[in-house]
Protein backbone atom coordinates (compact mmCIF):
# COMPACT_ATOMS: atom_id res chain seq x y z
CA UNK A 1 0.00 0.00 0.00
CA UNK A 2 0.83 3.45 -0.25
CA UNK A 3 0.55 5.99 2.95
CA UNK A 4 0.71 9.50 1.84
CA UNK A 5 0.90 11.11 5.37
CA UNK A 6 3.96 10.76 7.91
CA UNK A 7 3.32 9.17 11.19
CA UNK A 8 2.25 12.84 12.65
CA UNK A 9 3.67 11.61 16.87
CA UNK A 10 5.34 13.61 19.18
CA UNK A 11 6.29 17.10 20.16
CA UNK A 12 4.02 19.49 18.22
CA UNK A 13 6.70 22.82 18.06
CA UNK A 14 9.45 20.19 16.84
CA UNK A 15 6.99 18.96 13.93
CA UNK A 16 5.97 22.24 13.01
CA UNK A 17 10.28 23.27 13.17
CA UNK A 18 10.41 19.74 10.38
CA UNK A 19 7.90 20.74 8.11
CA UNK A 20 9.16 24.16 7.64
CA UNK A 21 12.73 22.83 6.70
CA UNK A 22 10.72 20.69 4.12
CA UNK A 23 9.00 23.92 2.86
CA UNK A 24 12.41 26.13 2.46
CA UNK A 25 13.87 22.82 0.48
CA UNK A 26 10.57 23.04 -1.33
CA UNK A 27 11.30 26.54 -1.98
CA UNK A 28 14.67 26.35 -3.46
CA UNK A 29 15.80 27.32 -0.33
CA UNK A 30 18.36 24.81 0.15
CA UNK A 31 20.87 23.69 3.16
CA UNK A 32 24.20 22.62 2.22
CA UNK A 33 24.53 18.82 3.23
CA UNK A 34 26.78 20.28 6.04
CA UNK A 35 23.82 21.86 7.81
CA UNK A 36 21.58 18.84 8.05
CA UNK A 37 21.14 17.14 11.54
CA UNK A 38 23.62 15.65 12.86
CA UNK A 39 24.92 12.16 12.13
CA UNK A 40 23.46 9.52 14.61
CA UNK A 41 25.78 7.02 16.10
CA UNK A 42 24.92 3.16 15.50
CA UNK A 43 22.94 1.76 18.17
CA UNK A 44 23.39 -1.55 20.25
CA UNK A 45 21.28 -3.81 18.30
CA UNK A 46 19.96 -5.35 21.29
CA UNK A 47 19.12 -2.20 23.03
CA UNK A 48 17.06 -1.02 19.79
CA UNK A 49 13.60 -0.27 19.80
CA UNK A 50 11.61 -0.37 15.95
CA UNK A 51 9.06 1.81 15.16
CA UNK A 52 8.48 -0.26 11.91
CA UNK A 53 10.29 -2.86 9.92
CA UNK A 54 10.49 -4.18 6.62
CA UNK A 55 12.93 -6.62 4.91
CA UNK A 56 13.96 -3.95 2.29
CA UNK A 57 14.03 -0.26 3.83
CA UNK A 58 14.53 2.24 0.54
CA UNK A 59 15.25 5.98 1.05
CA UNK A 60 13.88 7.86 -1.63
CA UNK A 61 10.84 7.62 -3.92
CA UNK A 62 12.40 8.52 -7.53
CA UNK A 63 12.72 5.93 -10.58
CA UNK A 64 15.36 4.46 -8.96
CA UNK A 65 13.42 3.76 -5.71
CA UNK A 66 10.54 2.81 -7.29
CA UNK A 67 12.17 0.19 -9.52
CA UNK A 68 13.90 -1.38 -6.25
CA UNK A 69 10.44 -1.36 -4.58
CA UNK A 70 8.88 -3.39 -7.48
CA UNK A 71 12.20 -5.87 -7.70
CA UNK A 72 11.79 -7.02 -4.27
CA UNK A 73 7.95 -6.95 -3.48
CA UNK A 74 7.46 -8.51 -6.91
CA UNK A 75 9.18 -11.23 -5.23
CA UNK A 76 7.23 -11.22 -1.60
CA UNK A 77 9.53 -9.05 0.04
CA UNK A 78 7.90 -6.20 2.84
CA UNK A 79 9.55 -2.72 1.55
CA UNK A 80 9.24 0.42 3.05
CA UNK A 81 10.02 3.52 0.80
CA UNK A 82 11.23 6.26 3.47
CA UNK A 83 11.18 9.95 1.32
CA UNK A 84 12.26 13.44 3.65
CA UNK A 85 10.02 15.74 1.15
CA UNK A 86 6.11 16.12 1.47
CA UNK A 87 6.20 15.10 -2.10
CA UNK A 88 6.75 11.72 -4.35
CA UNK A 89 8.87 11.37 -7.37
CA UNK A 90 12.09 13.09 -6.97
CA UNK A 91 13.80 14.79 -9.55
CA UNK A 92 11.90 11.67 -11.98
CA UNK A 93 8.55 13.47 -11.24
CA UNK A 94 10.32 16.91 -12.65
CA UNK A 95 11.64 15.32 -15.96
CA UNK A 96 10.56 14.70 -19.14
CA UNK A 97 10.40 10.41 -18.42
CA UNK A 98 12.37 9.42 -20.82
CA UNK A 99 14.53 6.20 -20.39
CA UNK A 100 17.46 5.15 -22.58
CA UNK A 101 17.12 1.38 -22.95
CA UNK A 102 19.78 -0.43 -25.89
CA UNK A 103 18.68 -3.27 -27.19
CA UNK A 104 15.09 -2.66 -26.45
CA UNK A 105 11.78 -4.60 -27.88
CA UNK A 106 10.81 -1.47 -30.29
CA UNK A 107 14.45 -1.76 -31.96
CA UNK A 108 14.04 -5.50 -32.40
CA UNK A 109 10.26 -5.50 -33.58
CA UNK A 110 11.76 -2.73 -36.45
CA UNK A 111 14.60 -5.52 -37.21
CA UNK A 112 17.33 -3.52 -35.63
CA UNK A 113 20.33 -5.17 -34.45
CA UNK A 114 21.92 -3.11 -31.62
CA UNK A 115 25.04 -5.42 -31.12
CA UNK A 116 26.92 -5.29 -27.65
CA UNK A 117 30.33 -4.93 -28.77
CA UNK A 118 29.20 -2.01 -30.72
CA UNK A 119 27.25 -0.67 -28.07
CA UNK A 120 29.54 -1.08 -25.34
CA UNK A 121 32.31 0.81 -27.70
CA UNK A 122 29.95 3.82 -28.11
CA UNK A 123 29.40 3.75 -23.93
CA UNK A 124 32.98 3.66 -23.33
CA UNK A 125 34.01 6.08 -25.81
CA UNK A 126 32.07 8.74 -24.18
CA UNK A 127 32.09 7.66 -20.86
CA UNK A 128 36.00 7.46 -20.63
CA UNK A 129 37.48 9.22 -23.65
CA UNK A 130 40.70 9.84 -22.46
CA UNK A 131 41.01 6.39 -21.44
CA UNK A 132 39.57 4.92 -24.58
CA UNK A 133 41.31 2.22 -26.56
CA UNK A 134 38.98 0.61 -29.12
CA UNK A 135 41.41 -2.69 -29.81
CA UNK A 136 41.42 -3.50 -26.26
CA UNK A 137 39.48 -6.11 -24.58
CA UNK A 138 37.85 -3.67 -22.04
CA UNK A 139 38.58 -0.62 -24.30
CA UNK A 140 40.61 0.79 -22.12
CA UNK A 141 38.94 0.95 -18.85
CA UNK A 142 39.17 -1.20 -15.58
CA UNK A 143 37.16 -4.17 -14.90
CA UNK A 144 35.25 -2.72 -12.59
CA UNK A 145 34.03 0.12 -14.55
CA UNK A 146 33.54 -1.73 -17.74
CA UNK A 147 31.32 -4.15 -16.08
CA UNK A 148 28.88 -1.36 -15.09
CA UNK A 149 28.31 -0.32 -18.31
CA UNK A 150 27.95 -4.57 -19.63
CA UNK A 151 25.68 -4.86 -17.36
CA UNK A 152 23.20 -2.02 -18.10
CA UNK A 153 23.16 -3.32 -21.53
CA UNK A 154 22.87 -6.91 -20.71
CA UNK A 155 19.91 -5.86 -17.94
CA UNK A 156 18.37 -2.96 -19.07
CA UNK A 157 15.94 -4.39 -22.06
CA UNK A 158 15.04 -7.04 -19.60
CA UNK A 159 14.04 -5.08 -17.37
CA UNK A 160 11.93 -2.82 -19.36
CA UNK A 161 9.98 -6.10 -20.33
CA UNK A 162 10.36 -7.28 -16.69
CA UNK A 163 7.87 -4.06 -15.56
CA UNK A 164 5.69 -3.71 -18.61
CA UNK A 165 4.50 -7.29 -18.10
CA UNK A 166 4.15 -6.40 -14.28
CA UNK A 167 3.27 -3.04 -14.22
CA UNK A 168 1.50 -0.48 -16.10
CA UNK A 169 4.48 0.75 -17.98
CA UNK A 170 3.86 1.05 -21.70
CA UNK A 171 7.13 2.38 -23.35
CA UNK A 172 7.23 4.01 -26.99
CA UNK A 173 10.16 5.53 -28.78
CA UNK A 174 10.24 8.82 -28.42
CA UNK A 175 9.60 10.75 -31.58
CA UNK A 176 11.27 14.29 -32.95
CA UNK A 177 8.98 17.12 -34.57
CA UNK A 178 10.15 15.16 -37.68
CA UNK A 179 8.46 11.80 -37.01
CA UNK A 180 11.68 9.95 -36.75
CA UNK A 181 12.91 8.50 -33.28
CA UNK A 182 14.97 10.25 -31.01
CA UNK A 183 18.77 10.19 -32.08
CA UNK A 184 21.38 9.58 -29.13
CA UNK A 185 22.99 12.54 -28.27
CA UNK A 186 26.28 11.76 -30.17
CA UNK A 187 24.45 9.44 -33.26
CA UNK A 188 27.20 11.21 -35.81
CA UNK A 189 30.13 9.36 -34.31
CA UNK A 190 31.18 6.49 -35.90
CA UNK A 191 31.22 4.28 -32.48
CA UNK A 192 26.95 4.97 -32.85
CA UNK A 193 25.66 2.19 -34.98
CA UNK A 194 22.10 2.09 -33.75
CA UNK A 195 21.74 6.11 -34.07
CA UNK A 196 18.12 6.16 -33.31
CA UNK A 197 15.73 4.71 -31.39
CA UNK A 198 16.71 3.63 -27.96
CA UNK A 199 15.09 6.62 -26.59
CA UNK A 200 11.62 5.61 -24.71
CA UNK A 201 8.91 7.29 -22.71
CA UNK A 202 5.84 6.25 -21.37
CA UNK A 203 2.96 5.71 -23.66
CA UNK A 204 0.11 8.10 -22.30
CA UNK A 205 -1.67 8.54 -25.46
CA UNK A 206 -3.94 5.19 -25.10
CA UNK A 207 -2.24 3.63 -28.18
CA UNK A 208 1.52 3.88 -30.01
CA UNK A 209 0.82 6.77 -31.76
CA UNK A 210 3.94 8.78 -32.45
CA UNK A 211 3.92 12.00 -30.20
CA UNK A 212 6.37 14.81 -29.84
CA UNK A 213 7.12 14.74 -25.90
CA UNK A 214 6.94 17.71 -24.03
CA UNK A 215 10.23 20.03 -23.70
CA UNK A 216 9.21 21.04 -20.46
CA UNK A 217 8.52 17.39 -18.37
CA UNK A 218 5.64 16.02 -17.10
CA UNK A 219 6.35 12.75 -19.18
CA UNK A 220 8.29 11.77 -15.49
CA UNK A 221 4.99 12.28 -13.52
CA UNK A 222 3.43 9.77 -15.87
CA UNK A 223 6.40 7.45 -16.04
CA UNK A 224 5.89 6.98 -11.91
CA UNK A 225 2.43 6.51 -11.96
CA UNK A 226 2.41 3.72 -14.21
CA UNK A 227 5.17 1.64 -12.22
CA UNK A 228 3.20 2.66 -9.44
CA UNK A 229 0.01 1.46 -10.38
CA UNK A 230 -0.47 -1.52 -8.42
CA UNK A 231 1.32 -0.39 -5.49
CA UNK A 232 -2.03 -1.21 -3.47
CA UNK A 233 -0.87 -4.88 -4.17
CA UNK A 234 1.84 -5.13 -3.05
CA UNK A 235 3.52 -5.61 0.60
CA UNK A 236 4.83 -1.52 -0.33
CA UNK A 237 4.57 1.37 2.61
CA UNK A 238 5.71 4.90 1.48
CA UNK A 239 6.21 7.56 4.23
CA UNK A 240 6.84 11.08 3.21
CA UNK A 241 8.35 13.52 5.45
CA UNK A 242 10.26 11.10 6.70
CA UNK A 243 14.38 12.26 6.46
CA UNK A 244 16.52 9.21 7.12
CA UNK A 245 19.76 10.59 9.24
CA UNK A 246 22.05 7.45 9.64
CA UNK A 247 22.59 3.57 9.44
CA UNK A 248 21.74 1.31 11.99
CA UNK A 249 24.89 -1.24 12.07
CA UNK A 250 25.14 -4.83 14.02
CA UNK A 251 28.66 -5.77 15.43
CA UNK A 252 29.41 -7.29 12.65
CA UNK A 253 28.88 -3.75 10.39
CA UNK A 254 26.25 -5.19 8.31
CA UNK A 255 23.20 -2.56 7.97
CA UNK A 256 20.21 -3.69 10.06
CA UNK A 257 18.32 -0.12 9.93
CA UNK A 258 17.90 3.32 9.90
CA UNK A 259 17.90 6.16 12.46
CA UNK A 260 14.79 8.67 11.25
CA UNK A 261 13.98 12.50 11.64
CA UNK A 262 9.90 11.74 11.08
CA UNK A 263 9.16 14.88 13.13
CA UNK A 264 8.86 13.04 16.48
CA UNK A 265 10.73 14.65 19.88
CA UNK A 266 13.18 11.79 18.71
CA UNK A 267 14.31 10.25 15.81
CA UNK A 268 12.87 6.61 15.62
CA UNK A 269 14.53 3.80 14.12
CA UNK A 270 13.58 1.42 11.46
CA UNK A 271 14.27 -2.29 10.92
CA UNK A 272 15.59 -3.75 7.47
CA UNK A 273 15.50 -7.29 8.17
CA UNK A 274 17.55 -7.90 4.77
CA UNK A 275 18.79 -4.69 2.98
CA UNK A 276 18.90 -1.13 2.96
CA UNK A 277 18.72 0.58 -0.47
CA UNK A 278 19.60 4.23 -0.59
CA UNK A 279 18.04 6.28 -4.31
CA UNK A 280 18.30 9.12 -2.79
CA UNK A 281 19.21 11.87 -5.44
CA UNK A 282 22.23 13.79 -6.04
CA UNK A 283 24.09 16.45 -4.24
CA UNK A 284 22.80 19.40 -6.76
CA UNK A 285 21.37 21.90 -3.74
CA UNK A 286 24.30 21.44 -1.76
CA UNK A 287 26.48 24.56 -1.88
CA UNK A 288 28.88 23.04 0.11
CA UNK A 289 29.19 19.76 -1.86
CA UNK A 290 28.99 21.04 -4.84
CA UNK A 291 31.60 23.77 -4.36
CA UNK A 292 33.98 21.36 -2.72
CA UNK A 293 33.41 18.89 -5.81
CA UNK A 294 31.96 19.53 -9.02
CA UNK A 295 34.20 20.31 -11.65
CA UNK A 296 33.09 23.93 -12.66
CA UNK A 297 30.89 26.52 -11.12
CA UNK A 298 27.11 25.80 -11.33
CA UNK A 299 24.16 28.48 -10.43
CA UNK A 300 21.93 25.69 -10.00
CA UNK A 301 19.90 22.83 -11.23
CA UNK A 302 15.82 21.40 -11.72
CA UNK A 303 16.94 18.64 -9.42
CA UNK A 304 14.37 18.15 -7.01
CA UNK A 305 15.16 20.42 -3.92
CA UNK A 306 15.72 17.42 -1.87
CA UNK A 307 18.98 16.37 -3.74
CA UNK A 308 21.62 17.69 -1.22
CA UNK A 309 23.85 14.57 -1.01
CA UNK A 310 22.99 13.31 2.58
CA UNK A 311 23.79 9.81 1.40
CA UNK A 312 27.55 10.98 1.53
CA UNK A 313 28.14 12.00 4.41
CA UNK A 314 26.02 8.49 5.91
CA UNK A 315 28.22 6.11 3.20
CA UNK A 316 31.50 7.71 4.75
CA UNK A 317 30.91 7.34 8.15
CA UNK A 318 29.97 3.95 7.35
CA UNK A 319 33.56 3.40 5.20
CA UNK A 320 32.13 3.76 1.67
CA UNK A 321 34.35 4.99 -1.24
CA UNK A 322 33.64 7.80 -3.25
CA UNK A 323 33.96 8.23 -6.97
CA UNK A 324 32.94 10.04 -10.21
CA UNK A 325 32.17 13.45 -7.95
CA UNK A 326 33.27 15.66 -10.34
CA UNK A 327 30.81 14.91 -12.53
CA UNK A 328 26.78 15.76 -12.83
CA UNK A 329 24.40 15.65 -15.90
CA UNK A 330 24.79 19.51 -16.96
CA UNK A 331 22.44 21.40 -17.97
CA UNK A 332 22.58 25.38 -18.95
CA UNK A 333 20.29 27.54 -16.99
CA UNK A 334 18.89 31.37 -16.84
CA UNK A 335 20.94 32.51 -14.00
CA UNK A 336 18.82 35.17 -12.52
CA UNK A 337 16.08 32.20 -12.35
CA UNK A 338 18.19 30.30 -10.16
CA UNK A 339 19.83 33.26 -8.08
CA UNK A 340 16.30 33.49 -6.44
CA UNK A 341 15.59 29.69 -6.40
CA UNK A 342 18.30 27.53 -6.62
CA UNK A 343 15.85 24.19 -7.51
CA UNK A 344 14.79 25.82 -11.12
CA UNK A 345 11.90 24.87 -12.44
CA UNK A 346 13.46 23.58 -16.10
CA UNK A 347 17.02 23.81 -17.51
CA UNK A 348 17.84 25.63 -21.01
CA UNK A 349 17.10 21.84 -22.65
CA UNK A 350 17.72 23.68 -26.55
CA UNK A 351 18.16 26.76 -26.56
CA UNK A 352 15.56 28.49 -28.78
CA UNK A 353 15.49 30.43 -31.98
CA UNK A 354 16.86 30.89 -34.80
CA UNK A 355 18.08 34.44 -35.07
CA UNK A 356 19.51 34.00 -31.62
CA UNK A 357 23.37 33.77 -30.51
CA UNK A 358 25.05 33.06 -26.97
CA UNK A 359 28.07 35.65 -26.11
CA UNK A 360 30.89 35.52 -23.21
CA UNK A 361 31.30 39.04 -21.54
CA UNK A 362 33.93 40.07 -24.79
CA UNK A 363 31.03 39.60 -27.19
CA UNK A 364 32.69 36.64 -28.49
CA UNK A 365 30.61 33.78 -29.48
CA UNK A 366 32.45 30.89 -27.57
CA UNK A 367 30.07 27.95 -28.43
CA UNK A 368 27.84 25.87 -30.74
CA UNK A 369 24.50 27.13 -29.14
CA UNK A 370 22.13 23.99 -30.65
CA UNK A 371 24.20 21.53 -28.88
CA UNK A 372 22.87 19.59 -26.31
CA UNK A 373 22.32 20.69 -23.02
CA UNK A 374 24.54 19.07 -21.09
CA UNK A 375 28.11 20.00 -23.74
CA UNK A 376 26.73 24.07 -23.78
CA UNK A 377 26.96 23.68 -19.50
CA UNK A 378 30.50 22.39 -19.86
CA UNK A 379 31.39 25.16 -22.05
CA UNK A 380 30.78 27.72 -18.68
CA UNK A 381 34.00 25.73 -17.27
CA UNK A 382 36.46 26.53 -19.89
CA UNK A 383 39.82 28.30 -18.00
CA UNK A 384 41.94 31.08 -19.65
CA UNK A 385 45.49 30.91 -18.15
CA UNK A 386 46.07 34.24 -19.71
CA UNK A 387 43.61 36.54 -18.01
CA UNK A 388 43.73 34.11 -15.00
CA UNK A 389 39.62 33.88 -15.26
CA UNK A 390 36.39 32.17 -16.46
CA UNK A 391 35.68 33.69 -19.65
CA UNK A 392 32.61 32.24 -20.19
CA UNK A 393 31.30 31.86 -16.57
CA UNK A 394 28.26 34.28 -17.73
CA UNK A 395 27.24 33.99 -21.16
CA UNK A 396 24.24 35.99 -22.76
CA UNK A 397 21.82 34.36 -24.68
CA UNK A 398 20.77 37.42 -27.28
CA UNK A 399 17.72 37.51 -29.85
CA UNK A 400 15.87 39.56 -32.36
CA UNK A 401 11.44 40.26 -32.55
CA UNK A 402 11.74 37.44 -34.82
CA UNK A 403 12.89 34.81 -32.63
CA UNK A 404 10.77 36.40 -29.50
CA UNK A 405 7.64 35.81 -31.77
CA UNK A 406 8.24 32.74 -33.19
CA UNK A 407 9.63 30.88 -30.72
CA UNK A 408 7.62 32.39 -27.91
CA UNK A 409 7.09 30.56 -24.86
CA UNK A 410 10.47 28.39 -25.07
CA UNK A 411 12.06 28.60 -22.35
CA UNK A 412 13.59 31.22 -21.45
CA UNK A 413 12.15 33.10 -24.43
CA UNK A 414 8.82 34.52 -22.73
CA UNK A 415 5.13 33.65 -24.18
CA UNK A 416 3.59 36.26 -26.09
CA UNK A 417 2.84 39.40 -24.27
CA UNK A 418 4.66 38.35 -21.10
CA UNK A 419 7.48 40.18 -19.11
CA UNK A 420 9.77 37.85 -17.25
CA UNK A 421 12.26 39.56 -14.60
CA UNK A 422 15.60 37.72 -16.87
CA UNK A 423 14.84 38.79 -19.89
CA UNK A 424 16.77 42.04 -20.93
CA UNK A 425 15.29 44.50 -23.48
CA UNK A 426 17.03 46.96 -25.39
CA UNK A 427 15.56 49.27 -28.41
CA UNK A 428 19.04 48.90 -30.42
CA UNK A 429 22.40 46.64 -29.50
CA UNK A 430 23.88 49.80 -27.60
CA UNK A 431 20.47 50.43 -25.15
CA UNK A 432 20.36 46.07 -24.91
CA UNK A 433 24.44 46.57 -23.93
CA UNK A 434 23.86 49.67 -21.63
CA UNK A 435 21.02 47.23 -20.10
CA UNK A 436 22.92 43.74 -19.60
CA UNK A 437 25.85 46.11 -17.47
CA UNK A 438 23.24 47.47 -15.38
CA UNK A 439 21.69 44.24 -14.27
CA UNK A 440 24.92 42.92 -13.96
CA UNK A 441 25.63 45.17 -11.32
CA UNK A 442 22.71 45.04 -9.67
CA UNK A 443 23.96 41.16 -9.26
CA UNK A 444 27.62 41.77 -8.89
CA UNK A 445 27.65 40.50 -5.19
CA UNK A 446 26.58 36.85 -6.46
CA UNK A 447 28.75 36.88 -9.40
CA UNK A 448 32.09 38.10 -7.98
CA UNK A 449 31.48 41.47 -9.87
CA UNK A 450 31.51 40.12 -13.48
CA UNK A 451 31.46 43.22 -16.04
CA UNK A 452 31.49 43.52 -19.89
CA UNK A 453 34.53 43.86 -21.28
CA UNK A 454 35.09 47.66 -22.44
CA UNK A 455 34.50 46.40 -25.98
CA UNK A 456 31.86 43.98 -25.10
CA UNK A 457 29.86 46.24 -27.73
CA UNK A 458 31.60 46.41 -30.65
CA UNK A 459 32.65 42.63 -30.35
CA UNK A 460 29.10 41.88 -30.02
CA UNK A 461 28.27 43.97 -33.45
CA UNK A 462 31.11 42.17 -34.97
CA UNK A 463 30.06 38.42 -33.92
CA UNK A 464 26.47 39.00 -35.40
CA UNK A 465 28.11 40.05 -38.40
CA UNK A 466 29.83 37.08 -38.56
CA UNK A 467 27.41 34.82 -37.57
CA UNK A 468 25.00 36.89 -40.16
CA UNK A 469 27.02 35.42 -42.57
CA UNK A 470 27.32 32.10 -41.68
CA UNK A 471 23.55 31.95 -41.77
CA UNK A 472 23.11 33.14 -44.75
CA UNK A 473 25.58 30.54 -46.35
CA UNK A 474 24.46 27.95 -44.09
CA UNK A 475 27.01 26.70 -42.41
CA UNK A 476 29.11 27.35 -39.55
CA UNK A 477 32.47 27.10 -39.63
CA UNK A 478 33.45 28.36 -36.51
CA UNK A 479 31.03 26.54 -34.17
CA UNK A 480 29.12 23.43 -36.65
CA UNK A 481 25.91 24.77 -35.82
CA UNK A 482 22.87 22.41 -37.03
CA UNK A 483 24.99 19.59 -38.12
CA UNK A 484 24.31 17.11 -35.90
CA UNK A 485 21.15 15.08 -35.83
CA UNK A 486 20.46 15.71 -32.31
CA UNK A 487 20.30 19.60 -33.05
CA UNK A 488 17.72 19.30 -35.76
CA UNK A 489 15.74 17.41 -33.22
CA UNK A 490 15.50 19.45 -30.19
CA UNK A 491 15.18 22.21 -32.28
CA UNK A 492 11.33 22.48 -32.81
CA UNK A 493 11.17 20.09 -30.05
CA UNK A 494 7.66 22.63 -28.41
CA UNK A 495 6.94 25.02 -30.82
CA UNK A 496 5.88 24.38 -34.64
CA UNK A 497 8.03 24.14 -37.40
CA UNK A 498 9.11 27.30 -38.47
CA UNK A 499 9.70 28.68 -41.98
CA UNK A 500 13.34 29.68 -42.82
CA UNK A 501 14.40 30.23 -46.11
CA UNK A 502 18.04 29.76 -45.35
CA UNK A 503 19.84 26.65 -45.81
CA UNK A 504 20.13 26.15 -42.32
CA UNK A 505 16.92 25.37 -40.50
CA UNK A 506 18.72 26.28 -37.15
CA UNK A 507 20.48 29.73 -38.70
CA UNK A 508 19.01 33.07 -39.73
CA UNK A 509 20.22 36.44 -39.65
CA UNK A 510 19.67 38.53 -36.80
CA UNK A 511 17.66 41.29 -37.29
CA UNK A 512 19.85 44.94 -38.13
CA UNK A 513 17.09 46.66 -36.19
CA UNK A 514 15.60 46.25 -32.47
CA UNK A 515 14.29 45.72 -30.19
CA UNK A 516 16.67 42.80 -29.19
CA UNK A 517 16.19 40.78 -25.99
CA UNK A 518 19.11 39.29 -23.70
CA UNK A 519 18.82 36.40 -20.70
CA UNK A 520 22.34 35.91 -18.49
CA UNK A 521 23.05 31.92 -19.20
CA UNK A 522 25.58 30.12 -16.78
CA UNK A 523 25.57 26.01 -15.77
CA UNK A 524 23.74 23.90 -13.60
CA UNK A 525 22.47 20.32 -13.64
CA UNK A 526 19.78 18.19 -13.83
CA UNK A 527 21.30 16.83 -11.04
CA UNK A 528 24.87 15.11 -10.28
CA UNK A 529 25.97 11.47 -10.55
CA UNK A 530 28.96 11.37 -7.98
CA UNK A 531 28.87 9.36 -4.74
CA UNK A 532 29.65 5.96 -3.29
CA UNK A 533 30.69 3.58 -5.43
CA UNK A 534 28.86 0.25 -6.19
CA UNK A 535 29.65 -2.83 -7.99
CA UNK A 536 27.18 -4.32 -10.77
CA UNK A 537 25.00 -5.88 -8.21
CA UNK A 538 24.28 -2.41 -6.44
CA UNK A 539 26.34 -3.34 -3.20
CA UNK A 540 27.90 0.00 -1.86
CA UNK A 541 31.65 -0.76 -1.60
CA UNK A 542 34.50 0.41 0.99
CA UNK A 543 37.73 1.67 0.29
CA UNK A 544 38.88 -1.98 -0.19
CA UNK A 545 35.99 -2.31 -2.72
CA UNK A 546 34.34 -4.68 -0.43
CA UNK A 547 30.56 -5.12 -0.09
CA UNK A 548 29.48 -3.38 2.77
CA UNK A 549 26.43 -5.76 4.29
CA UNK A 550 23.36 -4.96 3.38
CA UNK A 551 23.81 -1.94 1.65
CA UNK A 552 22.82 -1.20 -1.71
CA UNK A 553 22.08 2.13 -3.58
CA UNK A 554 21.31 2.96 -7.17
CA UNK A 555 20.57 6.43 -9.17
CA UNK A 556 22.29 9.91 -8.63
CA UNK A 557 23.34 9.29 -5.52
CA UNK A 558 26.18 6.80 -6.21
CA UNK A 559 29.13 6.77 -8.62
CA UNK A 560 27.14 6.51 -12.27
CA UNK A 561 28.31 3.83 -14.33
CA UNK A 562 28.14 5.95 -17.26
CA UNK A 563 31.10 8.37 -15.86
CA UNK A 564 31.27 11.54 -17.61
CA UNK A 565 28.82 10.62 -20.04
CA UNK A 566 25.40 11.77 -21.29
CA UNK A 567 24.69 8.69 -24.28
CA UNK A 568 21.42 10.12 -24.64
CA UNK A 569 18.13 11.54 -24.26
CA UNK A 570 17.13 9.23 -20.70
CA UNK A 571 20.24 8.35 -20.32
CA UNK A 572 20.28 9.16 -16.99
CA UNK A 573 16.89 7.54 -15.99
CA UNK A 574 17.39 4.21 -18.16
CA UNK A 575 20.15 3.15 -15.89
CA UNK A 576 18.91 4.51 -12.32
CA UNK A 577 15.65 2.44 -13.55
CA UNK A 578 18.28 -1.25 -14.40
CA UNK A 579 20.23 -0.66 -11.27
CA UNK A 580 17.42 0.13 -8.79
CA UNK A 581 15.81 -3.38 -10.10
CA UNK A 582 18.67 -4.80 -9.85
CA UNK A 583 19.74 -3.67 -6.60
CA UNK A 584 16.28 -4.39 -5.54
CA UNK A 585 16.86 -8.22 -7.11
CA UNK A 586 19.82 -8.55 -5.05
CA UNK A 587 19.17 -7.30 -1.99
CA UNK A 588 16.75 -10.31 -1.32
CA UNK A 589 20.04 -12.69 -1.47
CA UNK A 590 20.98 -11.04 1.92
CA UNK A 591 19.92 -13.11 5.16
CA UNK A 592 17.85 -11.87 7.63
CA UNK A 593 19.40 -10.31 10.10
CA UNK A 594 18.84 -10.36 13.66
CA UNK A 595 17.85 -7.44 15.62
Amino acid sequence: MIEKETAAVGDEPQLRTRRALLKGLAAGSVAAAGSLPALAHAASPAATKWAAEADVLIVGTGIAGTAAALAAASKGASVIMLEKMPFKGGTTAKSGGVFWIPDNAWLASQGIADNRADALRYMVRLSYPHRYVESEPLLGISQAEYDLIATFFDNAAKVVKTLSASTGLKPMPWYTWEGKPFPDYYAQLPECKVPRGRSLVPDISGHAERIVWPQNGGGGESLLWQLQQGFDKLPIQMLLEHQVQDLIRDSAGAVIGLKVDRGDAEPVNFRAKKAVIFCSGGFTHSVELSRAHLKGHIWGGCAAPGSTGDFIAIAQKAGAVLGNMSNAWWGQIAVEVALKTRSVPQDIWSTPGDSMIQVNRYGHRWVNEKIQYDERAQSHFVWDPVKAEYPNLLGFMIWDARTAKLFAGYDPIPAANAKLDHVIEGKTLEDLAKNIESRLTSIAAKTGNLKLDKDFLANLKASIKRYNGYAKAGRDPDFSRGEAPIETAFHFMAVPKVANPNPNLLMHPIADAGPYYATIVGAGTLDTKGGPVVNSQGQVLDALRKPIPGLYAAGNCVAAPAGQAYWAGGGTIGPAMTFGYLAGTAALAEPVRSA
